[in-house]
């Protein structure tokens, strides 16, 4: 039985694998024959369209609530809340013509905060957003869904079955603690009680790999320990040495899918080109516009990081953008996510969004800049 399982879960990574390779070189082929050279420049695009090129949809609400932050109109309550500034102050600076800002400003209400993510999912499933990205793609800097759709389509299955396979992981790595738990002599008594440490302490050491390392990776890591544990105290370790080498071979796996781009983006060549030029030149007409254009290039995630060269990078130095990055650290984690793939790394719509916690956070003061 244990021979037939581990037989058939390699050769289910070796088809995955094969899908893995076979999606990537596919993508390479259809990037070389898209658009090679952007037709415009990045001042042709709002820091809005050069976020959604940046980071997809959810990174175009995370501009519009840079925006509303800079406008005086919102502040960070810590914990990931935002609210709408206290009245009495100065008055509010006014906000750019695109619609993003306005549609966040019209969810805030004085004394209620609201999830700061909520804002950023109002902005980036709005009709504006599905303009910017059909913007996008007429200038030759997004691929047409069409045009991903059957190389998406598989490597979404095996990822899918990929994922699925990691859960049984998983679930094997409870049943491990459980055998290794349980006495060998009080089998039948000890079970409540066994379950019931189990149902404590392997959630737990699920919950710790989740946040040091994250996702299905973080919860396979965290199988593979508890199955090594149990091996020396088990009557019979064949089992839990074979699901051990399988859950290493899935951690090989997913690094297969990463180095053959992760989940591959719809950023052609010519979008790549674009960004990289954007990034060389970023600073903007003037200082707000510049610290929005940076959010857009960077993102929550990357502005919550301490800055250090070659990994993250320092941004323009004005004051504006140093506020930014004070009031995206006190968002909390549950804004802003990674853009480290070929292409984007964002789903073929611009991105869905992958959110976790709000975190703890501390608050942010208010910040308008102050007119010349």
């Amino acid at each position: 039985m244990v021979t037939a399982i581990v037989l058939a879960t390699a050769l289910g990574y070796l088809v995955i694998a094969a899908c893995y390779l076979a999606t990537r070189w596919r993508y390479a082929r259809i990037r070389r024959a898209g658009p090679r050279r952007p037709a415009v420049g990045p001042e042709d695009l709002s820091p809005f369209e050069l976020g959604m090129l940046a980071g997809g949809r959810q990174r175009v609400g995370e501009v519009a609530l840079a925006e509303l932050y800079l406008s005086g109109r919102a502040v960070a309550r810590g914990h990931g809340m935002v609210a709408r500034t206290p009245q009495g102050g100065s008055p509010p600076a006014p906000l750019s013509p695109a619609p993003f800002a306005r549609m966040l400003d019209a969810r805030l209400t004085a004394g209620r905060p609201v999830p700061a993510e909520q804002l950023v999912r109002v902005a980036a499933k709005g009709d504006p957003a599905v303009a910017a990205l059909w913007r996008l793609r007429r200038l030759g800097l997004f691929f047409a869904p069409e045009r991903l759709r059957r190389v998406g389509g598989l490597r979404g299955a095996a990822w899918g079955l990929h994922m699925l396979i990691g859960v049984a992981g998983v679930a094997s790595g409870g049943a491990a603690v459980l055998w290794a738990m349980v006495p060998k002599g009080e089998r039948i008594d000890a079970v409540p009680l066994v379950f019931a440490v189990v149902l404590i302490t392997y959630p737990f050491l699920l919950y710790l790999a989740d946040r040091l390392i994250g996702g299905m990776q973080g919860a396979v890591v965290a199988a593979a320990l508890v199955t090594g544990a149990a091996i020396p105290v088990v009557p019979a370790p064949r089992g839990l040495a074979a699901g051990l080498v399988l859950l290493a071979g899935w951690s090989v796996l997913n690094g297969v899918y990463r180095w053959t781009g992760g989940k591959l983006g719809p950023r052609t060549v010519a979008g790549d080109a674009l960004l990289a030029e954007a990034r060389a030149d970023l600073p903007g007409p003037e200082p707000v516009d510049t610290a929005l254009r940076a959010t857009a290039l960077l993102g929550f995630q990357a502005l919550r990081r301490r800055p250090r060269a070659g990994r993250v990078p320092q941004g323009p130095a004005c004051a504006e953008f140093a506020a930014v990055r004070s009031f995206a650290a006190a968002c909390g984690s549950g804004v802003g996510r990674p853009n480290t793939g070929l292409g984007g790394n964002f789903a073929g719509d611009g991105g869905s969004g992958e959110w976790g916690g709000d975190g703890a956070a501390p608050p942010a003061a208010r910040r308008r800049p102050q007119p010349d």
